[in-house]
């Protein structure tokens, strides 16, 4: 451990089994979609791991795999251990993680009844039972076949075997998937197992293959490799719904009973058959840090193996506390991990100020999952998913320029960092009093904490880095002029977009922004036009404060928060619920008074008026086209980035312009 760290417990090594690990860090089961469509390992994915492990940390999770090719597979792109056919690429890829010190994992799963359709060539999904009626929408409609004796034995050799190829490729110890609502999960479930053989009804009937499971593997290859497995602190169900779900007693019993076969326990929570849970799989911003560290706590009294957790530790000051309390023995972070490939090797050296923040938008878990399938990425490190484009992070550029950035935002802030990394002559113009452009604005309410830490590392890391920063200064076509840069990147953010509404201009009518910031009051009673991210956070943070709100839009119900990632709009349409949020969808504003909203519907074809006291337009933002013309004709090697452009307008967008754009000069 190194002596210049204040964080004294997480760096200390750790015996798990057979293994010793260097550190009590785990980088948990982040799913890259980096396989081939079989699920075959790649040199991306190689890259990927190796990226991972280079954090520093002690163990690094393989992301979720199907035991084998028939029906266990739930995602495309993911890997499969379903052939000996795989395990030499698969080799390669441990390789890597283990030429940084790190130990590896993978986490083996069948999804059962949840299945992925597409992969299963026509075959039912297998379950314990018939699917039930909560069965999530994305899981209706295709045949679930119930398990007989010859499945369940199937079932359980291809676990083994799949362990057996594991032992083969390298790797130091397998975590089991009885989590989340997987196959050895809905055995678990007395609500989703319905058997009345010896594999249903009560809980010692209940948890008989998950065990018949773990023996197996663990008389086979107890002695080769270490045994860990995952599960579902809670199901973390929707209040009153499937209450004996919730029973942590007979979760304790399971466990206790499955000790004996294995090295380590790791806890998450969610239930995927219910797929409002998933916002505790992966949290968001939207929810607390550490959101299931209790679930370690109350279990480690009654454990005699180390046990981790995963669930939004976000700072490694998180987990230091949290095992240095004695509530678990590891600590899971990933997405700490992709925003900062150095996390914890900036951590042990006491460069804790250095560590790029985790904004918690889950943009990267958005990226991978159902129907998309794309290859990973990080919202502010767009190193993540480009191993091989980008292996040494950027080489110093071979002809060094002076270049001129119009704008403090991300996108500006992105791009000085950079250029100054590659070697070149930067000069920052920012209007404002200081950096951090619209960062300020969408990190104004009180859930985006995260986003506030991101901001100021930003702004912390491109005044440190050595380019040249004027603060109070609007750029004119003059100034470009006399400063004579070879490039200029034009970042003046945009403006916001106000249709052409009667009385969208009225005194009673503010920008969402200024609502956020609290630079503009409203009353009581609010109507916001748009329903989009914007609009929705808006309306949840004056909800919270105990406004009336009222959201209206022109989108179709199906559409809304469409772009969002998924995670985040779970956990909006609760807030939304819970908060007593009004939406008029397909609806669209006709006037605005002093006093009024009027819109139309354009289902039931007929108008009606809402009173307020204000109304927000949330009706998203635009470029100011004059003034990047302006600036942008001056110079003609001259690029657009960021809101400016004309892209979509968000972090990722901005910070990969000004990524992109500096390795391009």
């Amino acid at each position: 451990m190194n002596r210049n760290t204040k964080h004294t417990h997480i760096f200390q090594p750790i015996r798990v089994g057979r293994l010793t690990l260097k550190n009590r860090i785990v980088i948990p089961p982040m799913m890259p979609c980096l396989a081939t469509p079989e699920g075959r390992s790649t040199t991306e994915l190689a890259a990927f791991m190796g990226r991972l492990a280079k954090s520093g940390a002690g163990l690094v999770s393989f992301g979720e795999s199907s035991i084998d090719m028939d029906r266990a597979y739930d995602h495309i792109a993911t890997l499969n251990l379903g052939s000996d056919l795989f395990v030499p690429a698969l080799a390669v890829a441990v390789e890597e993680v283990h030429r940084y010190g790190a130990k590896a994992t993978i986490e083996l799963s069948h999804a059962g009844a949840l299945a992925y359709e597409v992969l299963l060539n026509g075959k039912a999904r297998i379950s314990p039972s018939p699917a039930p009626d909560y069965i999530a929408p994305l899981y209706k409609g295709h045949r679930v076949e119930e398990m007989d004796q010859a499945m369940i034995d199937q079932v359980k050799q291809n676990f083994v075997d799949a362990v057996g190829r594991c032992v083969q490729a390298g790797f130091d110890m397998v975590s089991i998937h009885s989590g989340h609502g997987w196959l050895l999960g809905q055995f678990l479930s007395p609500s989703f197992n319905q058997r009345t053989d010896k594999y249903g009804g009560s809980l010692e009937n209940r948890m008989r293959f998950p065990l018949e499971v773990l023996k197996a593997i663990h008389d086979a290859y107890g002695d080769q490799i270490a045994l860990d497995m995952r599960v579902s602190g809670h199901p973390r169900l929707p209040e009153g719904m499937l209450p004996d779900e919730a029973n942590f007693e007979e979760l304790i019993t399971f466990l206790q009973a499955a000790e004996p076969y294995l090295d380590m326990m790791n806890f998450s929570a969610g239930f995927i058959p219910v797929l409002e849970t998933g916002e505790y799989m992966i949290p968001s911003y939207l929810l607390p840090h550490m959101t299931n560290a209790e679930f370690a706590e109350k279990a480690k009294p009654h454990l005699h193996i180390p046990i981790s957790v995963a669930g939004s530790f976000v700072t490694v000051d998180e987990a230091d506390e949290f095992i240095a309390q004695g509530k678990s023995d590891m600590v899971g972070m990933g997405r700490a991990c992709l925003a900062d490939n150095e996390v914890f090797i900036k951590a042990e050296q006491g460069r804790d100020d250095e560590i790029r923040p985790c904004m918690r938008c889950v943009y990267c878990a958005g990226r991978i999952q159902p129907p998309n399938f794309k290859s990973i990425r990080c919202a502010v490190n767009p190193l993540i998913g480009r191993e091989l484009e980008y292996p040494d992070m950027l080489s110093m550029a071979a002809k060094k320029r002076k270049v001129m950035i119009i704008g403090g935002g991300p996108a500006g802030m992105e791009a000085c960092q950079r250029l100054t990394e590659l070697g070149h002559t930067v000069l920052l113009y920012e209007k404002g009093p200081e950096l951090g452009g619209m960062l300020h604005t969408a990190s104004a309410q009180s859930f985006k904490q995260d986003l506030v830490q991101y901001m100021r590392w930003m702004i912390r890391q491109t005044m440190e880095c050595n380019a040249e920063i004027h603060l109070n200064t609007e750029v004119t076509e003059q100034l470009i002029r006399e400063v004579n840069p070879d490039v200029v990147f034009v970042a003046v953010g945009a403006v916001p977009l106000y249709p052409a509404i009667p009385g969208m201009t009225r005194e009673n009518v503010a920008w969402a922004g200024d609502v956020d910031t609290k630079k503009v009051k409203v009353g009581e009673t609010v109507v916001i036009a748009g329903s989009g991210l914007t609009g929705t956070e808006c309306a949840v943070a004056l909800a919270q404060e105990g406004k009336k709100v009222i959201l209206v839009d022109m989108v179709k119900p199906e559409d809304f928060l469409k772009g969002t990632s998924g995670l985040v709009i779970l956990t909006l349409v609760r807030l939304v619920h819970e908060l007593g949020i009004e939406i008029h969808f397909q609806s669209v504003i006709k006037n605005v008074t002093k006093d009024s909203v009027t819109y139309y519907d354009e289902v039931t074809q007929t108008e009606h008026t809402i009173r307020c006291d204000n109304v927000v337009n949330a009706l998203g933002m635009t470029l100011d086209k004059d003034l990047v013309e302006r600036l942008g004709s001056v110079v003609p090697q001259s690029y657009l980035l960021g809101d400016c452009s004309g892209k979509a307008q968000n972090i990722l967008t901005a910070v990969l312009d000004g990524f992109t754009y500096s390795k391009r000069i």
